[in-house]
């Protein structure tokens, strides 16, 4: 979302998803109820994982069906993380506990009413055309939604606040089934004591951290579960996956793979996806070469401004601009920008292309449920001529 009130961690949390843009807000929270068990860092627990709920590309969760219940167990679901597991069990409302269950927070399903302190969350959501029960949201203005959007601007859907204006005794009046969360570091368990102290179900959502577009978009799955959806949202994630699977194939054979360089300064640092993080996926699968696709982390690091000028000057194009709206907005951040060849070839694209009124930037928000479309405006950026009838989506290209 287009944004400069933006905290350090929300800005982290944003970058370590498609790019390094500062234009999204999703809210900072890390909190959890239970941590029952441990498990390998998250690129190793695909070794490992035994679940049967059909979960093909996302590494960050698994699910476990069994007679009477089921079990969602998520992976290190904040960046850094390691060995950390969180189990939920899935009970349908009204039904008796069994007698032996793992442990782990019991959630009863279909869940009723849920607190977002996501954008992604609303999307997710609305995939399975569930953001009815949306009954109270964090950032509610960045929500780009516009169902949601009519709700909240007639005080329908209230805002919960956010980080150290979490409102409590809103929250307690809204008495949510659950609580959507996401976390960014493990920096905050004041979140979790407060919120176990008033007895909300929260639920982890890692989707951020996946490593390729369809990792991420697999979430639905995720949320499928917990509103008994599964065979529906299996059927629509099928549709999405083909799309997406076919469009790679497209760009597979392109001889030509421009160098692709990503982010803007900010606070003097300048952040950029790792090279096994989705953005460098997704640049790879639309034809392209990242130009750190070396780096072997799935979240962003800093680097400096002066290595980014010189690895920079053999970038071919530059995506995700951060907040910049125009060229002239880059050269007022460091002028020693234009030097670099996507700035004077006219070839800097940004992912603002979807902005309502107060900010909000769907491609913070349905861009996870639509990689499909992703790929086909990375690909109608890098290679023209394989999608000539396309009409971007979430990316336009920067004037002067």
């Amino acid at each position: 979302m287009h944004i400069n009130t933006i905290t350090a961690f929300q800005f982290q949390k944003y970058t370590a998803r498609l790019s390094i843009g500062k234009s999204a807000v999703l809210i900072i929270i890390i909190i959890a109820l239970s941590v029952v068990a441990c498990r390998d860092n998250i690129e190793n627990i695909s070794d490992r994982r035994s679940g049967n709920g059909n979960i093909v590309h996302a590494r960050g969760f698994d699910i476990h069906e069994f007679e009477n219940y089921r079990v969602l167990e998520v992976y290190n679901p904040w960046q850094g993380a390691r060995d950390v597991l969180f189990n939920y069990i899935l009970l349908q409302q009204g039904q008796e506990l069994p007698a032996i269950i793992p442990e782990g927070k019991v959630i009863r399903t279909p869940v009723r009413s849920v607190i977002c302190l996501s954008t992604t969350h609303v999307a997710l959501l609305d995939f399975i055309d569930e953001t009815g029960v949306i009954t109270g949201i964090s950032g509610s203005e960045f929500i780009y939604n516009p169902e949601l959007r009519e709700k909240i601007d007639s005080k329908e859907l209230p805002d919960i606040g956010y980080d150290m204006n979490l409102d409590y005794e809103r929250i307690l009046t809204l008495d949510p089934d659950i609580i959507l969360a996401y976390g960014v570091g493990a920096e905050a368990g004041a979140w979790l004591d407060r919120l176990r102290s008033l007895g909300m179900n929260v639920i982890m959502v890692g989707e951020y951290l996946e490593s390729s577009p369809l990792a991420q978009t697999e979430w639905v799955k995720f949320i499928g579960h917990l509103f008994n959806k599964q065979d529906i949202v299996n059927e629509k994630f099928t549709k999405t996956e083909s799309d997406y699977m076919e469009l790679k194939r497209l760009a597979s054979d392109v001889g030509n793979r421009p160098v692709v360089m990503s982010g803007l300064p900010w606070r003097e640092n300048w952040f950029v996806p790792g090279g096994r993080s989705h953005f460098a996926t997704l640049i790879d699968h639309a034809g392209g070469e990242y130009l750190w696709s070396g780096n072997t982390r799935r979240e962003n690091f800093p680097v400096n401004i002066e290595t980014v000028i010189e690895k920079g000057s053999a970038a071919d194009f530059w995506i995700n601009t951060g907040t910049a709206t125009k060229k002239s907005e880059i050269e007022s951040s460091d002028k020693r920008l234009v030097t670099l060849r996507p700035f004077h070839t006219d070839r800097v694209y940004n992912n603002n292309a979807r902005l309502n009124r107060y900010g909000g930037n769907d491609y913070w928000e349905s861009g996870i449920v639509n990689p499909q479309l992703i790929l086909s405006d990375m690909i109608h950026i890098l290679h023209p001529e394989l999608l000539p009838d396309h009409k971007p989506v979430y990316y336009k290209k920067l004037g002067d």
